[in-house]
């Protein structure tokens, strides 16, 4: 018998449940907790992740050119770039009142530094190959 690899190939998106900064309890939009409230996420093999990196290199290398000098601001600003790219919806999350569904309301939360714990779990799950193996 043989084992072809191909069966642990990387999924193209997976589903993140977000949990509670401080508590680390999975988080839920109803008190019933059948609303979880989550985002799906690119995997970094996924064509939007690429085309995130690809953008973000040719930038820099543009700034190289025109010796324009990278700043902290500058690689937050990449880095939001980034795990936005890579948020392709969410379900009963809202944020300052409105639903997150959209590029500009992903751009928004990520950018949002008191919510920087969003992101973080956005960048841990991309780096955890576990969720993306089905």
């Amino acid at each position: 018998m043989t084992f072809d690899i191909s069966s642990l190939g990387i999924q193209e998106s997976t589903v993140i449940h977000l949990t509670h900064p401080a508590t680390d309890e999975k988080l839920y939009a109803d008190k019933e907790q059948k609303k979880a409230i989550t985002i799906t996420v690119a995997s970094t093999s996924s064509r939007e992740y690429r085309s995130a990196v690809a953008a973000m290199h040719n930038r820099n290398l543009k700034r190289e050119k025109t010796k324009v000098k990278v700043t902290a601001e500058t690689q937050k600003e990449e880095g939001i770039e980034l795990l936005t790219a890579v948020c392709l919806g969410s379900e009963n999350l809202v944020y300052n009142g409105s639903p997150v569904k959209t590029e500009s309301d992903f751009r928004a939360l990520l950018g949002d530094d008191k919510m920087s714990w969003v992101k973080s779990q956005i960048d841990t799950a991309l780096g955890d190959v576990e969720l993306f193996i089905a």
